[in-house]
């Protein structure tokens, strides 16, 4: 098993546009010990969200990762079906979007979206999910 939780080998997303792949990521390196913090910064338009989103395989259908290789506990995430990458996704590996209109829905409170990403999966009901923890 590998000392690292998350550990990216040349990553590289390109966007298919117009009969050419523009590279939106190209070659990312990165490796993550349980317990480490990583923070990704750089100027807009560099690749940090398509970095991020190709981890998760959260890409739009234009973009496509082409090379590399992302490792999560030990086992290839591209290798995962969408029900496994579900489970993961939001439980063991989570993203916080950089506009927030996007991340929160202004007609729920913010307590009614994080009870629900705890519920769905921690399998918890609300009570349960107010008092985790987990909500703070």
């Amino acid at each position: 098993m590998s000392e690292y939780i998350l550990e990216v080998k040349g990553l590289k997303t390109y966007f298919n546009h117009s009969h050419t792949r523009v590279p939106a990521v190209d070659g990312v390196d990165l490796a993550i010990r349980k317990g480490e913090t990583l923070g990704i910064v750089g100027e807009s338009g560099c690749g940090k969200s398509i970095t991020a989103m190709s981890i998760l395989r959260l890409l739009p259908p234009e973009a496509s990762i082409v090379d590399g290789q992302v490792l999560f506990k030990g086992n290839d995430l591209a290798g995962m079906s969408e029900l496994q990458m579900t489970k993961i996704r939001g439980n063991e590996i989570s993203m916080i979007f950089q506009e927030p209109m996007t991340s929160l829905n202004p007609a729920y409170t913010v307590g009614f979206q994080i009870g629900e990403a705890i519920r769905t999966h921690r399998k918890m009901d609300k009570k349960q999910a107010g008092a985790s923890p987990s909500t703070c």
